[in-house]
C-alpha cells in the first residue's frame, strides 16, 4: 500500500510516496461525489473534470448553466514520489474565490475551500472515500459560512430552496413568485386601455 510522505513525522504536507503517472491517475478517481456531498451549500451544483493537461486537472463548478468556481490540482514529480499544489482563482475584490473571507449571497461550497480541496487529494492519493472529518475542526468553515448553513439546512429540512438566481434575501419558491407579480404588474401597465374601445371616426366616414 502506498503511504503519504505527508503522513509521515516531519515529512512535507502535500508530498505523497506515489509516482507521478500513477498520482495522475488517481487524482483522475478522485471522490468529487463525496466531496460535493459534504462540502455543498443548498444550491444544485454540478462538477465537470477537465481532461489532464500538464500532469494538472481542473474542476469546474457550475450552476443553473453558470461557472461559480473552479479549482486545480497540479502534479509534480518530487524525487520518487509527487507533489500536489492547489490552485485557485483570484477574487476581483482581493484574496481568492473561497478562501474564507469572501462573502456569497447565494454560496456553492462551504468555506474555505483550500483545506476542502487538500481532503479531496488525499482522499484520491490513499485511494479512500471523501472523509470532512479529516479537515482540521478549526479549517472545516469560516465566518461567511451563515447564508451556506441557511442554504443547507432548507434542502435537507425541505423547508426552502435556493439557486443562484434568487431575489436578494428570498428562497427560490419566494423570488419565483415574486418575479411572477412583477411580470403581471408590467403587463397590466402596458396594456393598452384603448383596446377594444370605439375609435373616434376622424375622417366623417361613419
Amino acid at each position: 500500500m502506498a503511504s503519504m510522505l505527508a503522513g509521515c513525522g516531519g515529512a512535507e504536507p502535500g508530498v505523497y510516496a506515489v509516482p507521478l503517472a500513477e498520482a495522475l491517475q488517481r487524482l483522475k478517481k478522485a471522490d468529487v461525489d463525496g466531496f460535493r456531498s459534504a462540502r455543498q451549500c443548498g444550491i444544485l451544483i454540478h462538477f465537470a473534470a477537465d481532461s489532464p493537461k500538464d500532469d494538472a486537472i481542473t474542476w469546474r463548478v457550475s450552476s443553473s448553466g453558470r461557472e461559480v468556481l473552479r479549482f486545480t490540482v497540479r502534479l509534480t514529480a518530487e524525487g520518487e514520489g509527487t507533489r500536489a499544489q492547489i490552485e485557485v482563482p483570484a477574487e476581483a475584490k482581493g484574496g481568492e474565490m473561497y478562501d474564507g473571507s469572501q462573502f456569497y449571497p447565494r454560496p456553492a461550497v462551504h468555506q474555505p475551500l483550500r483545506p476542502a480541496v487538500q481532503e479531496l487529494i488525499d482522499a484520491a492519493m490513499e485511494k479512500r472515500p471523501y472523509d470532512v472529518m479529516r479537515i482540521p475542526d478549526g479549517q472545516r468553515s469560516s465566518a461567511n459560512d451563515g447564508p451556506c448553513k441557511v442554504q443547507r439546512a432548507g434542502l435537507e429540512s425541505g423547508s426552502a430552496r435556493f439557486g443562484i438566481d434568487d431575489k436578494p434575501g428570498y428562497d427560490s419558491r419566494r423570488s419565483q413568485q415574486l418575479r411572477e407579480a412583477e411580470n403581471t404588474r408590467a403587463n397590466q401597465e402596458g396594456y393598452d386601455r384603448s383596446y377594444g374601445q370605439p375609435m373616434d371616426d376622424t375622417q366623417g366616414n361613419w
